[in-house]
């Protein structure tokens, strides 16, 4: 071998071990840095050389500085990433709504059971001027409760806003920053002879990582070392060097819900919000549909529900003035908005609100014909009618007109609870014009000789002319005269000496008693008394107004039974039953998003715990390859200076 040859080789070595000696400390240094992938020297023989008698070694080739990498399970710690900061955004604002809802004092339970237990405390003694006062300062603190949640559930509508504009802020400068990595990457990797910038590539892949903390997203690596990613349903976010900014605006409805679109430029947007999933927009988007807006519906449908059939029956009572009893509750119409470039318009009311179900609804025109399906699960939904202000579409509880001008492709949301318990109003605020009293009387003469009874009599229909033609009194008084056994007559007892035969009736049955009215000649007005017993010829009954109702509370029983009857739900829920209902849901699915965000968490850490097996930097392992590299360095420097030795030997025998 010589001399020269034998100093390539202890050059070559030295050069490679201080590679190997850089890279070592650098991972050291590099230890605690996030993302940081552990770097290794590739190093292989130097190409031999031929010396008659065999082929004489070179030295050492530095190859390439490579990382420690595994796509695979890269890509295991970006989705877990996702799902898990999904389930736990879900979960952190599903779980305060839960805590609200079900908290005694915050809840609407305690409210309601308070102007409940007022109502009763009136049926009790209804001429009591402080039981009156209560049921209106409870049922003031009854609005006041709706108006508090319902406001409440609107703020964490806007949280959602500001957080889903402050993530899709973030996805922006996020992509560009790996859009900017992308080009440095290609153009170091060109400089290098496509050797892999490590650092570069690491600084990318912890953005990327950074990215699905708020949105789902895939990559598709390039021959030139970029990498293109993805979100939704394969909506290019980068490709290459350029980035696409997300953008936010509003929809359609009551309390518009933030949307998320791609800047397609030119003032053009494409919407994406329904093919975002994971991530903290996951989580937001999640939270909105399946708990905040269910929540605000069924909290609106609770109020709605509560004001129209407590109206219903207060309107059948009569107050302390005589007076028929006026709306207790004031209630908004079903609200609805049209999406985006629609001019044509919707006249939306209610025909039931019995049947009203908490959802929110999509109505579209194609040009020939209308549809509606829920927006929740996209269930078509039959509706009868024709949809003219005659003959109005009539679909779960609501009656829709629409518009003659409508052309192909008009698409309305129509939400019918959502601005429910925000806009409720107490109407009546004097003692005196709560209706606990029933506005009609019966009686039965003390000279009757038979055993028959007549009932206090129920109002079924305040608006009938009976009760409205004449405020106040009852338009004909009735009086009912038996003429047998088993037949009566049925007179208008205006004018008491001389009543006018109005109807007579046959077989009336002793033995179970009957109804009055609707008469079989169709007389109805009204109301419904019930005869029972055995009257005798000649027994008389009279039915007229109840014009002083003091010491009468058959209407304020009424509306106990408003309160804790089935009324919603056609007629399988209470009023409380619906916002029991909506806790329960509401504190299953947090508990479900609790449950799932604790076993992707789990799935995380499992995920880099075998990221930090094959790129962490292990301290001890590095600091072995430091003695390693020293000693090889050192043997390394240990040949050249046999080399000059040798060298030096070989000059002093020239000399010679």
């Amino acid at each position: 071998m010589t001399t020269g040859n034998m100093l390539g080789i202890g050059t070559s070595a030295l050069r490679a071990f201080q590679r190997a000696l850089n890279t070592t400390g650098h991972n050291i240094a590099n230890a605690n840095t996030p993302g940081y992938s552990r770097q290794r020297v590739d190093l292989s023989s130097a190409t031999p050389q031929y010396a008659g008698y065999g082929y004489i070694g070179t030295g050492v080739r530095t190859d390439a500085v490579q990382r420690f990498y595994d796509g695979f399970v890269e890509n295991q710690v970006r989705n877990y990433t996702a799902s898990t900061t999904e389930f736990q955004t879900f979960h952190n604002y599903s779980a305060q709504i839960d805590n609200v809802l079900a908290d005694p004092d915050a809840g609407l339970s305690t409210a309601m059971q308070r102007f409940n237990s007022a109502v009763q405390d009136l049926s009790n003694d209804p001429v009591s001027t402080a039981a009156r006062q209560a049921m209106i300062s409870e049922g003031q603190g009854l609005v006041d409760r709706f108006h508090s949640l319902g406001g409440w559930l609107d703020d964490m509508n806007t949280q959602v806003n500001n957080d889903l504009n402050a993530s899709v802020t973030e996805i922006n400068r996020i992509s560009t920053a790996i859009a900017d990595l992308n080009k440095e990457i290609v153009r170091a990797s060109g400089v290098a002879g496509e050797q892999p910038p490590n650092d570069l590539l690491d600084q990318r892949d912890n953005l990327v990582r950074d990215l699905s903390e708020h949105v789902s997203l895939s990559t598709l690596t390039q021959d030139d070392g970029s990498v293109n990613v993805m979100i939704g349903s394969g909506q290019a976010l980068v490709v290459g060097s350029n980035a696409t900014a997300l953008t936010t605006y509003r929809g359609a409805g009551v309390h518009a819900p933030l949307q998320v679109a791609l800047d397609a430029g030119s003032n053009s947007q494409v919407p994406i919000t329904d093919q975002l999933s994971g991530g903290k927009i996951g989580g937001l988007l999640g939270f909105r549909d399946r708990v905040l807006e269910p929540a605000a519906n069924e909290l609106g449908r609770a109020a709605i529900g509560m004001a129209e059939y407590f109206n219903a029956q207060h309107q059948r009572g009569v107050d302390l003035n005589g007076q028929l009893g006026q709306e207790f509750f004031s209630f908004p119409d079903p609200q609805w908005d049209s999406y985006p470039g629609v001019s044509s318009s919707l006249s939306v009311a209610w025909d039931d609100v019995g049947q009203a179900t908490g959802a929110n609804y999509k109505l579209q025109y194609d040009g020939a014909a209308w549809s509606i399906s829920r927006t929740d699960t996209g269930e078509q939904l039959a509706m009868t009618g024709t949809g003219s202000s005659a003959d109005p579409f009539v679909v779960d509880g609501i009656r829709i007109s629409v518009d003659a001008a409508a052309v192909s492709g008009d698409t309305f949301l129509i939400q019918p609870t959502r601005n429910g318990a925000q806009s409720l109003q107490m109407l009546v605020n004097d003692p005196s014009r709560i209706a606990a009293a029933s506005p009609v009387l019966t009686n039965a003469a003390i000279t009757n000789a038979g055993s028959g009874t007549i009932s206090a009599g129920q109002v079924t229909d305040v608006n009938n002319p009976a009760f409205q033609s004449a405020p106040g009194s009852l338009s004909p008084p009735v009086m009912i005269r038996f003429t047998s056994a088993t037949t009566y007559e049925v007179y208008d007892n205006s004018n008491p000496a001389s009543p006018a035969l109005l109807e007579s009736v046959s077989g009336y049955d002793p033995t179970t008693g009957g109804e009055v009215f609707p008469t079989p000649g169709g007389l109805d007005y009204g109301y419904q008394v019930r005869l029972a017993g055995s009257p005798a010829a000649g027994d008389e009954f009279t039915v007229g107004y109840n014009s002083n109702g003091d010491g009468d509370n058959r209407n304020a029983l009424a509306l106990g039974e408003v309160l804790t009857g089935r009324v919603m739900g056609n007629g399988t829920q209470s009023l409380s039953d619906v916002y029991r209902a909506m806790v329960s849901e509401v504190g299953t699915t947090t508990r479900q998003a609790e449950l799932a965000s604790g076993a992707h968490q789990q799935l995380l850490e499992r995920a880099l715990n075998a990221r930090d097996a094959i790129s962490g930097v292990n301290l001890d392992e590095e600091a072995a390859n430091l003695i390693k590299y020293q000693q090889s360095y050192q043997a390394a420097a240990q040949v050249i200076a046999t080399a000059n030795e040798m060298f030096d030997t070989l000059l002093g025998a020239v000399r010679r």
